[in-house]
């Protein structure tokens, strides 16, 4: 995955940050940020389009459906997709210790939605001080109940294969088969496979599927239908891809994406 360096948004501590100050952000399509940290925690919210996040060595994917939490000091890279509308919220590094130290993606609901709609200064400025210490209370703690989405994979470091998984992670739709994907690393296919299982946990075969399942979740959040998304997939039909999807997820893509 090609990433461009530009200058992230919000990249300076304010002493007198608030414990939560939303922004919306809407970004060009594959807008890029290089390796950078905050000295602030950031919750990213999607309400169009999408989002991979990559950290030292696994990408996460933002998409409508879910929130991202990135705490301070944590070295991450950004990459927007297309039709994107954003939302961060700066979370000061105070309330950033309440909410934990590793990045996580949480599932969407629709309180933690209108919670971090509230931190947005037009919604926040009519309200009193100990309103909005109250709705900063309430949305702490939807955080920290929030429930995780398995929405990342484990990027391998070995030389041999990290440069085959980031070009699958970037069009995953273009590999043909597992064969001709690996047919290039300078590897036998049965050091391949252990190599996968080793540093992902999972053989490249299953490592395949979960970045054709991110890919897609992108693409339909970018609004591109089910059934054309299944196709750029490499899938038979809308049916096999629904299949997939829901094995790995638990759900359809029409009811997650929703």
């Amino acid at each position: 995955m090609t990433i461009q360096t530009h200058t992230p948004p919000h990249v300076h501590e304010n002493a007198n940050r608030p414990r939560y100050l939303g922004e919306t952000v809407r970004a060009v399509s594959g807008e890029s940020f290089d390796w950078h940290t905050h000295d602030f925690g950031q919750l990213i919210s999607s309400t169009t389009g999408s989002m991979y996040v990559g950290t030292s060595n696994r990408v996460l994917l933002l998409s409508p459906a879910m929130a991202i939490w990135i705490p301070p000091d944590a070295q991450h890279w950004m990459r927007t997709g297309s039709n994107n509308e954003m939302l961060y919220v700066d979370v000061n590094r105070a309330e950033s210790r309440t909410l934990g130290s590793e990045c996580r993606i949480m599932t969407m609901t629709p309180l933690l939605s209108a919670l971090i709609s509230a931190t947005l200064p037009q919604n926040a400025h009519d309200r009193i001080n100990h309103h909005n210490e109250a709705l900063h209370n309430l949305l702490r703690h939807e955080l920290i109940a929030a429930k995780d989405v398995p929405l990342s994979i484990v990027i391998p470091q070995d030389r041999r294969i990290s440069g085959v998984a980031m070009a699958a992670l970037e069009n995953p739709g273009a590999i043909v088969s597992v064969e001709t994907w690996l047919i290039e690393v300078a590897a036998s296919r049965k050091t391949i496979e252990r190599l996968f299982i080793t540093e992902t946990g999972m053989p490249p075969s299953r490592w395949l599927r979960h970045a054709r399942i991110l890919h897609a979740i992108s693409q339909i959040a970018a609004g591109e239908k089910i059934s054309s998304v299944a196709m750029n997939m490499g899938y038979e039909s809308t049916s096999a891809f629904s299949y997939m999807f829901r094995r790995l997820l638990g759900v359809s893509p029409s009811d997650f994406c929703t």
